[in-house]
């Protein structure tokens, strides 16, 4: 019995010793990327040296870090390292050192050429619920199959339109900690989403889960907590100027350019036809970037659909007045190429309305892994401004390339089902995004 116990403690003090030992938790994860810049993410557990380098695949060079930030909680630590001075359309392995080198790469990818135009594909979707507890082999988001589906199909970067994680209970959204906590625990707990996390560069936005309680708005108490745990597990590139407070950023890749809203922080509740969706600031922000920018294609990315005027769930359409105001903004300063990218909805589906002889056009891509949308029980299929039969309501993402010669460009919107099968497919030329 005495050797029994004495096995048994110390086993104990070996898994407690074992505990405490400084290793990488979660990640490599590349976040925005330019073609003399690059982001990355790692999540580690434990005291001890960590440090994270890039290699230069074609000059062997070694680049080290020039800033880092970093959110801790309980020992385990979410940080970010910024690099500069890259050379454009060059491959860079990360190297990431936890207590030690390690020799192998744990991931790589590539910087923007020196080009203003280059064919181009990315992938896209929202609302990936994934249960860590007890119920976890049967609850509807425990599979994520999905994303080795998009992993296999090359992807320049996938983006991410909301519900990325969900706050399932108060506990998770109403401390720091709690939402600390969810963050990782979904980082580290599936084997496929972790493969997928490292195979490719992101970009994200936000919508209610992973903001606060369902149909949270500016008057969550804990939105500026939710805002800096966001911030600390989603390496974008945010603006520096402190009026332009919020979820809120761009970025260019090649001749598109992607305008990255936040439709929560600043969210008025609705009922009031002036209420405010985006805020007063961002709206301001918005326009004007809109105005100077030059890209071929404008995506705006939003955590809510923009054109369904269906009345379940929630839409912008329940915000008239700013609605109609950033169409107006769009169709009389004819600013071509612009297409919104949105989520939520639990199906997949393409939208298109004309204004003022502007066509409008809303890409829905979910859901991810939760529970598709029964719409003909909840009554929720007729939209009107659905283009034909582009509707999907399974599991899906997004697939958007961009290709052709200068002049003469094209957008090609697909849909995917969860194996990675292309269900719906429409191209649109850049000629036909703009006023007539």
């Amino acid at each position: 019995m005495k050797q029994f116990i004495a096995i048994v403690l110390l086993i104990l003090c070996s898994w407690s010793a074992e505990a405490q030992k400084a290793r990488l938790f979660a990640g490599p994860i590349i976040g925005s990327v330019t073609k003399n810049s690059a982001k990355v993410w790692i999540g580690y557990r434990g005291k001890g040296k960590n440090a994270v380098i890039l290699g230069d695949t074609s000059t062997k060079k070694l680049y080290y870090p020039t800033d880092y930030s970093y959110l801790a909680s309980d020992g385990v630590v979410a940080l970010t390292f910024d690099f500069t001075g890259l050379q454009p359309d060059h491959v860079y392995n990360v190297l990431v050192s936890i207590e030690g080198w390690k020799t192998a790469a744990r991931t790589s990818f590539r910087t923007q050429a020196d080009s203003a135009v280059r064919d181009f594909t990315f992938s896209l979707g929202s609302c990936a619920l994934m249960n860590t507890d007890w119920s976890r082999p049967i609850f509807p988001g425990g599979k994520n199959n999905i994303f080795n589906s998009i992993r296999r199909q090359h992807s320049e970067f996938m983006l991410w339109l909301g519900d990325n994680v969900y706050y399932m209970h108060p506990r998770e959204y109403n401390t720091v900690q709690g939402m600390f906590d969810r963050n990782m625990k979904v980082r580290t707990s599936f084997k496929k989403f972790k493969f997928f996390l490292s195979a490719m560069p992101h970009y994200a936005i936000w919508d209610d889960h992973d903001f606060g309680p369902n149909d949270s708005d500016d008057r969550w108490h804990m939105k500026d907590s939710a805002l800096m745990v966001f911030k600390s597990f989603w390496p974008n590139t945010y603006p520096d100027q402190p009026q332009l407070y919020g979820n809120y950023f761009t970025f260019r890749y090649y001749d598109a350019e992607f305008f990255m809203t936040d439709d929560r922080y600043y969210r008025d509740p609705p009922g009031d036809s002036a209420a405010h969706f985006l805020g007063e600031n961002q709206m301001v922000w918005l326009k004007n970037k809109l105005l100077m920018s030059d890209a071929t294609f404008k995506f705006i990315a939003v955590g809510t659909q923009v054109l369904n005027e269906n009345k379940f769930g929630e839409t912008y359409h329940q915000y008239p007045k700013e609605q109609q105001e950033l169409f107006e903004f769009i169709a009389k300063n004819n600013i071509k190429g612009v297409i919104f990218l949105t989520g939520d909805k639990h199906y997949s589906e393409i939208c298109r309305k004309e204004v003022m002889g502007y066509p409008i056009y809303d890409f829905t891509s979910s859901p991810l892994t939760s529970p598709p949308l029964p719409r003909r029980l909840l009554g929720a299929m007729k939209n009107p401004t659905r283009v034909g039969d582009m509707q999907y309501g399974r599991h899906a993402y997004g697939r958007i390339s961009l290709s052709g010669p200068v002049g003469s460009r094209k957008c090609t919107i697909e849909i995917h089902g969860r194996w990675g099968k292309k269900r719906k497919e429409l191209t649109l030329d850049q000629s036909e995004l703009q006023r007539k």
